[in-house]
């Protein structure tokens, strides 16, 4: 495979089941429609054509530009999807912040007013009854007063969920061939099934085990991430946007026009 003309006589069927390319944008690629494309769109298409392909493309370019400048009213150019995307979606998180932040001031307050107005002997008074030893996972456990009876049972409880942790870890760590990507921070992650076209969205610091029995699009809201596969970790240190597809358990970092391509107008 070589040449533009070979690719046109695969038609848009058979390179639509290879890329995920939408059949319609195929076609106005494949029939040099450029007046329909974007300069967005159609480098990105073309992008992918190399890629997967293995052939060199730059006579196509060669030719859009010049249909560019010869037909300087014909190409409407239109606004970039992700853009969009990200602005509508970090508007929607500054302002659920500041209701957030608002909710935790007014709360501290209430229970701050509660404290200070609470007598000092009721705190006293529990020293010489029962008290509660709160653990975060494994709830409150009610504990006599006794020095020789209280090490055991926060040493067992200590134990028991030394013994949880080791336990989730493993089952995590010992998928085969697994391929996650875990946040060094927190980060909004955009996901979308390029089979069934659902999407989904989420802010977290966890790592993303990603499914090898799904073509996944991924968008992340910065590029501090580490990404673990059966071959190596790989850090990542970018501030910004960054793009995946995860296809036939290939994890491919792409580009922005790549991604516009790929999700085909689907904003988060």
């Amino acid at each position: 495979m070589k040449t533009f003309e070979d690719l046109q006589n695969l038609g848009a069927n058979v390179i639509h089941e290879q890329t995920h390319i939408a059949r319609s944008k195929l076609e106005l690629v494949l029939n040099k429609s450029f007046a329909d494309l974007t300069r967005v769109q159609f480098m990105g298409f073309v992008s992918i054509l190399e890629r997967e392909y293995g052939i060199d493309l730059s006579g196509i370019r060669q030719e859009y530009d010049e249909f560019v400048q010869s037909h300087p009213d014909v190409i409407i150019q239109k606004e970039s999807v992700i853009l969009q995307a990200q602005s509508r979606s970090r508007q929607k998180w500054i302002l659920g912040g500041v209701v957030a932040i608002t909710l935790l001031i007014v709360i501290g307050s209430m229970i701050q007013g509660r404290l200070s107005i609470a007598p000092s002997e009721d705190v006293i008074q529990l020293s010489s009854g029962n008290v509660e030893v709160v653990d975060a996972n494994l709830g409150i456990v009610p504990v006599e007063i006794n020095t020789t009876v209280i090490a055991p049972i926060v040493e067992a409880n200590t134990t028991a969920l030394k013994s949880e942790i080791n336990i989730s870890t493993k089952s995590v760590t010992t998928i085969e061939n697994a391929v996650s990507i875990k946040p060094m921070v927190k980060v909004w992650i955009g996901m979308l099934d390029l089979t069934t076209g659902t999407k989904s969205q989420k802010t977290t610091t966890d790592s993303i085990v990603l499914d090898k029995s799904k073509n996944t699009l991924y968008m992340f809201g910065h590029g501090r991430l580490e990404i673990v596969t059966p071959n190596g970790t790989k850090i990542l240190k970018d501030r910004n946007a960054v793009w995946f597809t995860y296809e036939n358990g290939q994890l491919k970092q792409i580009n922005e026009a790549e991604f516009a391509v790929k999700n085909n107008g689907v904003t988060w």
